[in-house]
């Protein structure tokens, strides 16, 4: 089920899920929208102005406008995905592009592992991002707790980019020349929901696999 609420409250959500995991539950899954545009802000970055609402996410990386993508969330433990966010990347977003392939795309996990500088994060694929022909198409961040960890993702399933530029600040043909979306690639909502549900399911089915 999708859920559509408020920035606040869909980080305070998923930052619940996280505590849950941290006592050994899970995994716990998010799909949701945004009520309205709002601009989510890595844990550590430092608020700015903008013309929407401005959240924090309890995951790290750069500040995101959401609004026009589809988001999710994974909270689980660690023990089967790998001690390290890069082994958890490497794994979650494996299974999420397996199920994005099967919509007949072409895609890549990147594998970037340089500094990053730049406020937002649309302007360098980081590590475990998914990319089409280099452009940025999901977006992923993670929090890592002692027992478990959260990842956030964001779909872009579509864009208004001179609304995003208004509110962003950076021009339209910057962000085209960036990312891309879903929309684009002819992918239907219909298909990216079962695309994701997909992903889900592959999560559980490595979970049942392990525990075997």
């Amino acid at each position: 089920m999708i859920e559509v609420l408020d920035g606040y409250e869909n980080m305070q959500k998923d930052h619940e899920n996280f505590l849950r995991v941290e006592e050994d539950e899970g995994p716990l899954f998010r799909l949701y929208l945004w009520k309205k545009p709002v601009i989510s802000l890595g844990f550590h970055q430092e608020p700015r102005d903008f013309p929407v609402d401005v959240v924090k996410r309890p995951t790290g990386g750069g500040a995101l406008l959401h609004g026009w993508d589809i988001s999710f969330s994974v909270a689980d433990v660690k023990e089967m995905w790998g001690k390290s966010p890069k082994k958890i990347y490497l794994r979650l977003m494996g299974l999420l592009k397996e199920s994005l392939e099967r919509l007949g795309l072409s895609l890549v996990v990147s594998n970037y592992g340089g500094s990053y500088k730049e406020y937002f994060c649309i302007f360098q694929p980081t590590f475990g991002e998914i990319t089409h022909r280099g452009k940025k198409l999901v977006a992923c961040a993670m929090r890592m707790g002692k027992r478990g960890f959260l990842l956030h993702g964001s779909l872009f399933w579509t864009l208004d980019y001179l609304k995003a530029e208004q509110i962003m600040g950076i021009p339209s043909e910057r962000l085209r020349d960036r990312m891309i979306t879903f929309e684009e690639l002819s992918v239907s909502w219909e298909e990216l929901l079962k695309a994701v549900e997909d992903f889900f399911t592959r999560i559980l089915l490595c979970k049942a696999s392990y525990s075997l």
